[in-house]
C-alpha cells in the first residue's frame, strides 16, 4: 500500500472513521479522455501501519456526478450508519447539485461497498437548498428541516415526505439499533401561544411520546445534538439514557431525562457525537465541532482525556 502522511487532509475537508480506517471524500472536476471535464465524488481510505508508523492508503476511487461543466456540487455531509436491510455499517456521503437557473437541487446519497465502490442509494430533488439541519441516519434516512417542518426521505420510502406535526428548534436522533427507531424532538405551541411543551415523534410508526424522557425542558433549547445509548419501555413509559452536547460547551448525561452528570468542553460549535470502544481501556464519547476540533470524554469517569485542534493526525492515529 502506498505510505500517506494523510497530506490530502485539507483538500478531503469530509471524512468519517470506520474499522480503523479513515475516509476522505471531495468533490472535484475532472477531465476525462473522450468525454471532456465532469465533475466527480472522489475518496480516498487510509489504514495506520503501526509497523511503518505511518497511514497508508488503502483504497481510492470516484463516482461521476455530472458531465455538464457548469454544475455545481457540493458534499453536503458524510456519516457512517446502519443499512438496515444488509444490517452492516456503511459510509454514507450526500451531495447537492443546483440547477443552471439555480431553481432547484438535486441531492443524491451514495454509500460506500466493502469493495470500495461509491454506490447511489437515494436521490430527491427540492425546489430549494437545505440550510437548516440535515442527519443521515439508519437505514440510511436522511432527515432535514425547513420551513418549521421536518422532512425525510429513505430507500424504504422511495420519496420525500412530511412530518405533519409542526415543530420549532428540532433535535433529531435515533434509538440503539435493535429498537430500529427514529425520533424527532420539538417544541410545540399550546392553544394559547403564551407556552409550549417538548413532543417526541417516531418516524416510522408516527406515535408521539413525551420528549421530556429524553431532553428536559430547560436543555432543549441549548441542545446541538444527542445520542442515546439506551431506551426500554416500562410499564408503557419510555426509559433511556441519554448523552448531548450543547451549545455551552458542556457534555450532559442524562438518565429518564434527569441530569446525573456533566462535563466542561474546550470548544464551540458541536456538530456530532459517538461512543469509541477502545478495548480494555473503556469507552470514550467523541464529540467533533466545527473546524475539525475534536474532544475525547472517558464514559465511565465522564472526564475529559483528550483534545485535537483542527483534526490533527494524532486524533486520527487514536481513531
Amino acid at each position: 500500500m502506498e505510505r500517506s502522511g494523510l497530506g490530502d487532509l485539507h483538500q478531503y475537508p469530509h471524512r468519517v472513521s470506520l474499522y480503523g480506517k479513515i475516509i476522505l471524500f471531495n468533490c472535484k472536476r475532472a477531465s476525462g479522455t473522450n468525454d471532456g471535464e465532469r465533475s466527480e465524488l472522489m475518496f480516498n481510505s487510509f489504514s495506520f501501519g503501526r509497523d511503518d508508523n505511518a497511514f497508508l492508503k488503502a483504497a481510492d476511487g470516484a463516482a461521476v456526478l455530472s458531465r455538464k461543466t457548469s454544475a455545481h456540487v457540493d458534499i453536503v455531509k458524510c456519516k457512517c450508519v446502519t443499512d438496515v436491510q444488509k444490517r452492516v455499517t456503511t459510509p454514507c456521503v450526500l451531495v447537492t447539485q443546483k440547477s443552471d437557473k439555480g431553481e432547484s437541487f438535486r441531492y443524491s446519497l451514495f454509500t460506500l461497498s466493502s469493495s470500495n465502490q461509491l454506490e447511489p442509494c437515494i436521490e430527491f430533488k427540492l425546489p430549494y437548498q437545505i440550510r437548516d439541519t440535515v442527519s443521515i441516519l439508519q437505514g440510511p434516512t436522511v432527515l432535514w428541516s425547513h420551513g418549521g417542518y421536518v422532512f425525510y426521505t429513505s430507500l424504504q420510502t422511495g420519496k420525500v415526505r412530511q412530518i405533519p406535526i409542526q415543530l420549532s428548534h428540532c433535535v433529531i436522533g435515533e434509538l440503539p439499533f435493535h429498537k430500529g427507531e427514529l425520533f424527532i424532538l420539538g417544541l410545540q405551541d399550546e392553544i394559547n401561544q403564551s407556552t409550549s411543551k417538548t413532543l417526541g415523534y417516531f418516524v416510522e410508526n408516527t406515535h408521539t411520546f413525551d420528549g421530556t424522557v429524553i431532553l428536559p425542558h430547560p436543555y432543549f433549547c441549548i441542545t446541538r445534538c444527542v445520542l442515546v445509548l439506551s431506551a426500554d419501555k416500562v410499564d408503557g413509559v419510555l426509559k433511556s439514557a441519554v448523552v448531548a452536547v450543547t451549545s455551552n460547551q458542556q457534555l450532559v448525561y442524562f438518565e429518564n431525562g434527569i441530569v446525573k452528570d456533566i462535563c466542561q468542553l474546550p470548544f464551540e460549535q458541536p456538530e456530532d457525537i459517538q461512543v469509541m470502544n477502545t478495548g480494555r481501556n473503556g469507552c470514550l464519547f467523541v464529540i467533533s465541532f466545527h473546524q475539525g476540533h475534536v474532544c475525547a470524554v472517558w464514559k465511565e469517569t465522564f472526564q475529559a482525556c483528550k483534545n485535537w485542534v483542527s483534526a490533527s493526525t494524532d486524533y486520527l492515529c487514536f481513531l
